[in-house]
């Protein structure tokens, strides 16, 4: 029997056939996880990989601790997918970047999803469990399990329901106590501020006049790239950086002691509060510096004139600048009205970001190095 025309074009090319299976089976993972998501089931997982955490420690604030990193121990092989994918998504978000309207950025992605691009169908995966996680976190910290004994269908029948009153509800942290400042005039302070500002003024008017002289020399060119990043970065944050600079001076610590606080993580603690809105503001700096650095790099490579991508970067970075000090004031707001105890989970989450460069990051590095082939020829005997 001959074959259909259908199965006739099946076989001029697979390639097409399967993709839009795999994006078959993804919708209906997300439509499930959507519905797992909304009839409890993440808070359920959460509730009972905490309290059985708490079993073993018997204690709140280490189990906290402990969700967060065995979260980040979890999230490693989509991490590694997603770095591994890193290129198709930098070319996808290129494509957007290209087009001006948002009606054809939102055909190209809904071509792109049709299609069965796997990139763009895991990026989209990634964001959903990402978020199915932050809030499963977020809403189970966020219940009143500290006093008033917790629902027991909210635990697995095998996690051991916790005996109340929980205990290790107290935090200790280190913290320095500020007895005794000195104040810096502000004359002192002017004159600093604007002698600075004449020195780069000056360094700029040197380069400009020898810039046709010294541009091939290596030695200028690297002191050329490093003032550069200098003047970025103090260019995107430049009348923060006086303000925060200038209220430093006029309060200098003189005398500083060492201290142990402690907070009740069952409640709202002012202190904590400003850490995490000090941790959610660095935090959002270094991840906007490293992708400054990457659209740096790009943009370079792809020949854009390194007086464009100065300009670039300071804009992105005067962005980045306002979005972390947004997000800040926004975690300092939120925080302050809910217990200590979802305060500790946010900043462990930020502090393994901030150590990720030392930690995760070198573990998937390597596995990436491990995984990638030798581009270089076999050598023959």
């Amino acid at each position: 029997m001959p074959d259909s025309a259908f199965s006739q074009v099946r076989k001029i090319d697979n390639s097409r056939a399967w993709m839009p299976v795999a994006t078959f089976f993804i919708v209906i993972f997300s439509i499930l996880l959507f519905i797992w998501f909304f009839r409890g089931g993440s808070i359920r997982l959460y509730a009972s990989i905490f309290f059985g955490l708490y079993y073993l420690t018997r204690q709140i604030w280490l189990s906290v601790i402990l969700i967060g990193i065995l979260q980040s121990i979890a999230f490693l092989p989509l991490r590694f997918i997603s770095l591994k994918l890193s290129t198709s998504i930098k070319n996808f978000e290129d494509e957007l970047d290209q087009i001006k309207t948002t009606d054809e950025q939102y055909i190209l992605f809904q071509q792109k999803v049709r299609k069965g691009d796997f990139a763009i169908i895991f990026y989209i995966f990634y964001f959903l469990i990402s978020a199915i996680a932050f809030f499963s976190a977020g809403r189970l910290f966020l219940i009143n399990f500290y006093h008033t004994p917790l629902d027991p269908t909210l635990i697995y029948d095998f996690i051991p329901y916790p005996s109340y009153p929980l205990m290790g509800s107290d935090f200790h942290f280190p913290f320095f106590h500020v007895n005794a400042t000195t104040a810096v005039s502000w004359g002192s302070i002017i004159y600093f501020w604007i002698g600075l500002s004449v020195f780069f003024a000056i360094l700029h008017f040197i380069w400009r006049i020898l810039k046709f002289f010294l541009a091939n020399n290596k030695s200028i060119l690297r002191f050329r790239i490093g003032y550069n990043k200098i003047l970025i970065a103090i260019g995107g944050v430049g009348l923060t950086l006086m303000i925060v600079s200038s209220y430093f001076l006029r309060h200098v610590p003189t005398d500083v002691s060492f201290v142990w606080l402690v907070a009740d993580l069952t409640r709202q603690n002012s202190t904590m509060n400003l850490i995490t809105a000090i941790g959610t503001f660095l935090t959002v700096i270094i991840a906007g510096l490293k992708d400054n650095s990457i659209a740096s790099k790009n943009l370079k490579a792809n020949g854009v004139e390194p007086e464009v991508v100065e300009r670039l970067i300071k804009a992105r970075t005067r962005s980045s600048f306002q979005n972390a000090l947004v997000l800040g004031i926004g975690a300092y707001a939120v925080t302050s009205q809910i217990p200590s105890a979802f305060e500790l989970s946010v900043a462990t989450f930020e502090v393994i970001y901030l150590l990720s460069p030392l930690t995760f990051d070198r573990l998937l590095s390597h596995a990436d190095s491990q995984t990638t082939p030798d581009p270089s020829p076999e050598k023959n005997d």
